[in-house]
């Protein structure tokens, strides 16, 4: 396992020395409109590809490295290769191009379906939750909800982006928890690496993530939630996946509702997103300490404190909706 993390320093250093380079090669920035983007001036949208060499190069190690003893079946690196590259590929043309919401919405849902016919693993056939005595089976509604999940933890990723720092961070947070919660900790811990690489160049205004990085590293969540919850059996309650993805979750739920009351298309970009009203009155340190707070909140209170499932999203609506009321407050 050492050398894939001797491998890995080496590679994001050249990418470091090598960024302005990287960044003509391929020419995908994000231009400021003075409505929707406010920073001053282009930023290169090459998080994701940055993201997903450093995904390519953990791939060849996990194929040839003999320290990982589970091997997994063609079709399911298949669906891994399928549904990792198809979401990265959707993002990377989606920041070149602006791809329409709908269009984007109809592949994702094509890659998804694909995806889970070329492997029944990642389906979620059955689920527990912690207030229910018994297993939920999904029998026939299996490729329905677990496209329905994978679709809204996506899309919540994506909404809940928009400042530098903020995905990043929520994804620290949930490969954290991840390596406290399951087995593969020194799998766990090169992606925390790995993203806090990416998280320096992010604040420091050098890159941005955009979609590719998000819908990449969606993909891999995806992966690693099923994976984890169906076949190594450590996530062992639906409530856990919840809460380390609250956060995001209750913004786009808040955003949806709100788009639809105004009659606005509730895939289009504004500024109402929770890290927009936080900007408005605080600072990008402050607001992104805001928000780490409020990504610890639920799952200190259900793993530390052992508080029940509707507890701790009673307290956690009320703390969220205190928060976006004051926010409001002209």
């Amino acid at each position: 396992m050492t050398n894939i993390y001797i491998c890995t320093v080496v590679l994001n250093l050249i990418i470091f020395f090598n960024l302005n380079y990287i960044s003509k090669f391929l020419n995908i920035y994000d231009f400021p409109d003075k409505k929707l983007k406010l920073h001053k001036k282009k930023i290169p949208l090459i998080g994701g590809p940055i993201l997903f060499l450093n995904f390519l190069l953990i791939l060849i190690f996990i194929y040839i490295d003999k320290e990982f003893n589970f091997i997994f079946r063609i079709e399911e690196i298949l669906s891994f290769l399928l549904l990792i590259f198809g979401f990265f590929s959707l993002g990377l043309y989606d920041d070149k191009f602006n791809l329409n919401p709908t269009k984007k919405i109809i592949i994702t849902f094509l890659i998804i379906l694909i995806s889970l016919f070329l492997n029944e693993n990642l389906l979620i056939k059955k689920f527990s939750l912690t207030f229910y005595d018994s297993k939920i089976f999904l029998d026939n509604f299996g490729f329905i909800f677990t496209i329905f999940c994978i679709l809204i933890l996506t899309n919540s990723f994506n909404f809940y982006d928009g400042i530098n720092g903020q995905s990043l961070i929520n994804f620290i947070f949930i490969f954290i928890s991840l390596y406290f919660l399951t087995n593969f900790r020194e799998f766990y811990l090169l992606f925390i690496l790995i993203f806090l690489f990416v998280l320096i160049l992010n604040l420091s205004g050098k890159i941005f993530l955009g979609d590719s990085g998000i819908y990449l590293i969606s993909a891999i969540i995806c992966i690693i939630f099923i994976y984890e919850h169906n076949l190594f059996k450590t996530i062992v309650y639906a409530d856990y996946i919840f809460f380390l993805a609250c956060l995001p979750g209750f913004d786009l739920v808040r955003l949806t509702i709100t788009r639809l009351i105004n009659n606005q298309n509730a895939f289009y970009g504004d500024r109402n997103h929770l890290h927009h009203l936080l900007l408005k009155k605080f600072s990008l340190l402050t607001s992104n300490l805001i928000l780490i707070f409020l990504l610890i909140i639920p799952v200190l209170l259900f793993f530390l404190y052992r508080l029940s499932f509707f507890n701790v999203v009673i307290i956690f609506t009320v703390i969220y909706s205190i928060l976006v009321s004051y926010l409001l407050k002209k």
